[in-house]
């Protein structure tokens, strides 16, 4: 595939439409061809307060992207002497020996195991985490084994652990002779070129990085994302980088032909075949595990492919190894409320020449102070339940998707000349007034409208 195969106006239109769609602040996204990037188009805005657009330069948070890095380094490992895929993780770390065997075997989870996420062993460390912000050191990991357990069968299920692979990490250092972070740089990044590939931003690189978000209830601008190293589980998700540097990643996939591991060919041609060989497949072959990657089958084409979710950002590899064409997809927002599709549709289009008609952009006016105070979930007995929120200009009525049925919504609220007496427009309220009450200290308490009365929960409150 060439540039002058791509038809760049149906990809930008897709693009476009994905952002608006969704209400994505910003996005990268690339296109791969056998030699590399073939074109960057960059969407919305790297930061929400400026008006740059991301490149093929902007960096962000990969996630578990950082995991296809962590399993070629295991690979290169392997082909040294150094492990067997088939090796009980004990063998190299022997403190796992205090892990209980809850629904699973300490022996049964061995390297090739965690790499397909079918050892049964639980996907986080009980201690610190997600909920924290705050992630374990290894030697807080490695502590915390006689706390940790083996929960299914090995082979039972698919199941997916980040503290496998923060475990893997600590093979490629002991096994390595030295860090997890100096190991791939020295082994994987350097030779292949990925400068702008680091676990932790420089002061250099900081100036091209993108502003994460979290998308806050209620209304349509976002927060920005706090951040939060991963610490000891750095090899199942830490990783930075760019689409020019994902798109020498990707064009190394199709390196199968390649020979022996020297310089850029940072693996073994037949190892490089080897990652991506499905070696579990679900009961209905629409996916299957390889070693690091994900191969997922779309009508007749099998793509191989990763995503990575943190704090702030969203990531999507996709690439196919018949045609060798790819597509990068990176996203300032986690979690995303959609568009983690558009890589597969992206190569879709270029694949099979599908297309998207263009849309407006999306608007991320933030809600007014005087209204932040009404937003929020409501409820009425015996079990309505709406959130009232601020969307694209407007106070509106909507209904959660948990819990779909709402009465009144989908409605927009206006203003009327009476404190706290809104008129609805649109739905079976239409042209009706929601009379608002307020509590002792001046905050919304609920509403009133056609006969119900509908309770204001804060977000930690349990909703009937």
């Amino acid at each position: 595939m060439t540039l002058e195969d791509i038809d760049i106006s149906a990809i930008e239109s897709l693009a476009a439409a994905t952002r608006s769609r969704h209400g994505l602040p910003g996005l990268a996204l690339g296109i791969v061809g056998e030699e590399g990037l073939l074109w960057c188009g960059g969407f919305g805005s790297v930061d929400l307060d400026c008006a740059d657009r991301p490149d093929e330069n902007s960096i962000a948070r990969i996630a578990s992207v950082t995991k296809t890095f962590t399993t070629t380094a295991i690979l290169q490992l392997r082909d040294e002497g150094l492990l067997a895929l088939d090796d009980p993780l004990q063998r190299h770390i022997p403190e796992f020996g205090q892990v209980q065997e809850r629904g699973g075997t300490v022996d049964g989870v061995t390297i090739r195991r965690l790499l397909t996420h079918r050892s049964g062993l639980v996907t986080e460390s009980p201690v610190k985490g997600w909920g924290q912000l705050l992630f374990p050191s290894m030697a807080e990991i490695l502590a915390a084994l006689p706390q940790t357990e083996v929960v299914i069968p090995r082979d039972s299920a698919w199941k997916y652990s980040n503290l496998g692979f923060g475990l893997l990490g600590e093979v490629v250092s002991r096994r390595g002779g030295g860090s997890y972070d100096s190991y791939i740089r020295a082994n994987i990044l350097e030779p292949l070129g990925l400068t702008s590939t680091v676990l932790d931003l420089t002061e250099a690189l900081q100036p091209r990085a993108f502003c994460g978000y979290n998308l806050p209830a209620f209304q349509d601008r976002p927060e920005p994302a706090p951040y939060a190293h991963l610490d000891g589980i750095a090899a199942a998700g830490q990783l930075h980088s760019t689409v020019a540097d994902l798109a020498r990643w990707v064009a190394f996939q199709s390196r199968g032909h390649g020979g022996v591991r020297d310089g850029s060919q940072v693996l073994d041609g037949q190892t490089l075949n080897e990652m991506h060989r499905p070696q579990y497949v679900e009961a209905d072959w629409s996916s299957g595990q390889c070693l690091g990657w994900r191969a997922t089958r779309v009508g007749d084409r099998v793509y191989h492919n990763h995503g990575g979710g943190i704090h702030g950002f969203s990531t999507q590899v996709w690439f196919d190894l018949a045609s060798r064409a790819g597509a990068i997809v990176l996203m300032n927002v986690w979690p995303p409320p959609g568009g983690q599709d558009l890589a597969q549709e992206v190569l879709e289009v270029l694949l099979d020449g599908r297309r998207t008609d263009a849309v407006e952009p999306p608007s991320f006016e933030p809600a007014p102070a005087e209204l932040v105070g009404f937003l929020g979930h409501y409820s009425a007995a015996p079990g309505i339940n709406v959130h009232l929120e601020y969307r694209n200009g407007q106070l509106c009525l909507t209904g959660p998707a948990d819990r779909p049925y709402s009465l009144h919504a989908p409605a927009v609220l206006e203003a009327t000349a009476e404190a706290g007496e809104w008129r609805v427009q649109g739905g079976r309220a239409s042209g009706e007034t929601a009379v608002f009450e307020f509590d002792e200290t001046g905050c919304v308490a609920g509403y009133t409208l056609g006969g119900f009365l509908f309770r204001r929960y804060s977000m930690g409150e349990a909703v009937r």
